[in-house]
């Protein structure tokens, strides 16, 4: 299992669309590996998630166990996966980031990166702040329900 990604960064997107992740993020990618990716695709909050390839592969190995005779998880799986990019890193540490992804998330130019243990979120900054203030009247109710689970 891959160590968590925790933190947050605000980036510039290129002027061909790359995304520099920074070092701290990086550094949990198989530098071994000859693809050194992520997969993006598109969040269930209004963001990209990028995922590093072998996350990615737990992740796409627990959703085939789900039954395809099944309507919602169908369309769940082709929600989740229709997007999906897998992006590889330069030598710099950049991964290009297709418009067409961007737009899914209305990022322009400037980038949030939100290190959210086994993957990152990519956040247009309004967006997020927008989010995050719509799900602050939830903040006790998460604790109250999941810090009794955690902390066990």
């Amino acid at each position: 299992m891959i160590s968590s990604f925790s933190g947050e960064s605000k980036h510039s997107l290129d002027d061909k669309g790359r995304l520099n992740v920074p070092a701290k993020f990086r550094r949990w990618l198989n530098e071994d590996d000859a693809e050194y990716s992520f997969v993006v695709t598109k969040g269930l909050d209004p963001c990209l998630v990028a995922y590093p390839s072998a996350e990615w592969d737990i992740k796409s190995e627990k959703l085939l166990k789900l039954s395809e005779f099944n309507k919602i998880n169908r369309a769940f799986i082709r929600a989740f996966s229709r997007n999906a990019m897998r992006l590889k890193c330069d030598k710099q540490g950049r991964i290009l980031i297709p418009q067409q992804l961007l737009a899914l998330a209305n990022i322009q130019k400037e980038v949030v990166i939100v290190g959210v243990l086994n993957c990152l979120e990519l956040w247009d900054p309004e967006t997020l702040a927008s989010h995050v203030e719509s799900q602050r009247s939830l903040d006790d109710e998460y604790f109250e329900n999941l810090g009794g689970t955690i902390s066990s």
